[in-house]
């Protein structure tokens, strides 16, 4: 039989009941958290945006930003650019921008002829040299990818889960990250992933499982083979080297390099042979080891 429609106006929601128009305060929470003459909110995200791109803050209580936290190392420069995020709109982009054409940040990561810098700023506090640091787990990945001419470069989208990210190559940035088992990409639990629980500051490791997984990861081995294919109809030795490192590292070979190369080319192709693999896998096995080893170079995965 069928059950009698409940009244509406006998029915009592279990739930509390919410206003069906937004009250306004989180607006104007929003508003009093962004007023000018806060001193806090620019502050904070001006340090949090100055960390990402320097590896170091300006004030290193990330954490605890305020009276109780430790005094910046450039307050007036912390202040300036509090007030030009603000003046901007609050537009991210413009202090990004800023920030990396600036001179400071186009400065060189070597300490080489510098002694005199060094010996009164070890600590680089001063920044007069750029700090050199490992890329974020993200990027590791999109910058294995894209050696890989495989990352995907549409914008926008749902989130992806990670259990994805070895079929589907889109940025790293559009697959969840939460605390629960399955919140991390599939690099991120040797290279430091986000703490979904907090938006301090990374912390930075430096482990065995590392190297072990930029050199026999099954990302490592899609992505080593790619490369090898693209690169197949090159036959000298030093032309292939020399493409290898400017597609991977970003640069030229030095002499000493080529030559280490060369030798360890040579080398593979012929343990390949007394496996008796057939020519074409032992070129192809001998190419993918030297490929897997520019990729667990110390230049590929460091910004300096």
């Amino acid at each position: 039989a069928r059950a009698d429609e409940t009244k509406t106006s006998d029915y009592s929601p279990l739930s509390p009941q919410y206003p069906r128009t937004s009250t306004g305060r989180r607006r104007a929470l929003a508003l009093w958290m962004t007023r000018p003459d806060n001193p806090l909110t620019a502050r904070v995200a001006v340090n949090h945006i100055w960390m990402r791109h320097f590896h170091q803050p300006l004030v290193s209580s990330v954490y605890d930003f305020g009276r109780n936290g430790a005094k910046p190392t450039h307050p007036e420069l912390l202040d300036w650019l509090a007030v030009e995020f603000v003046d901007s709109g609050w537009s991210m982009k413009h202090l990004h921008k800023l920030i990396v054409t600036s001179a400071t940040y186009r400065r060189v990561s070597s300490a080489k002829g510098a002694s005199q810098w060094h010996a009164i700023d070890p600590e680089n506090q001063q920044l007069w040299r750029m700090n050199s640091g490992r890329m974020e787990a993200e990027v590791v990945r999109d910058s294995l990818l894209f050696c890989g001419d495989m990352l995907e470069s549409k914008m926008g989208g749902q989130e992806l889960e990670n259990s994805e990210a070895l079929t589907t190559f889109r940025r790293s940035l559009y697959y969840s990250v939460h605390p629960e088992e399955g919140g991390k990409n599939p690099l991120g639990e040797w290279f430091d992933a986000p703490n979904a629980l907090e938006c301090y500051r990374r912390t930075r490791s430096i482990v065995p499982q590392q190297a072990l997984a930029l050199t026999n990861s099954d990302l490592i081995h899609a992505m080593s083979e790619r490369i090898v294919k693209d690169t197949f109809e090159i036959e000298d030795s030093n032309a292939l080297i020399i493409n290898l490192f400017e597609r991977i590292l970003s640069r030229q070979p030095s002499d000493a390099e080529l030559q280490v190369c060369a030798k360890a080319l040579t080398d593979q192709l012929r343990l390949a042979n007394d496996a008796k693999h057939a020519v074409s896998d032992a070129n192809l096995k001998a190419r993918q080891s030297l490929v897997r080893a520019l990729l667990n170079h110390n230049d590929f995965i460091t910004i300096r």
